[in-house]
């Protein structure tokens, strides 16, 4: 699929996507399209030639994505 005038990407509860849209080389004065994903479905993500991360500008990840914390006790 291509998409040359796609301003935004919003993709919530998605886990199966592997490839985002090509959006090709932007012309003067039109902005990167913004992304916002979850974290683990962005590093998932399968990526090419027409399509990079680099044509995108850097993704919005939720507001309720925590970082893993490791599964150790405390306790002393």
């Amino acid at each position: 699929m291509v998409a040359p005038n796609l301003k935004t990407i919003k993709i919530r509860g998605c886990w199966g996507l592997r490839r985002l849209p090509v959006v090709g080389a932007r012309s003067g004065g039109m902005k990167k399209p913004s992304v916002e994903i979850e974290k683990h479905v962005w590093d998932a993500l399968e990526w090419d030639e027409e399509v990079a991360p680099g044509h995108f500008e850097a993704p919005l990840h939720s507001l309720y994505y925590k970082k893993k914390l490791p599964r150790v006790s405390v306790l002393r």
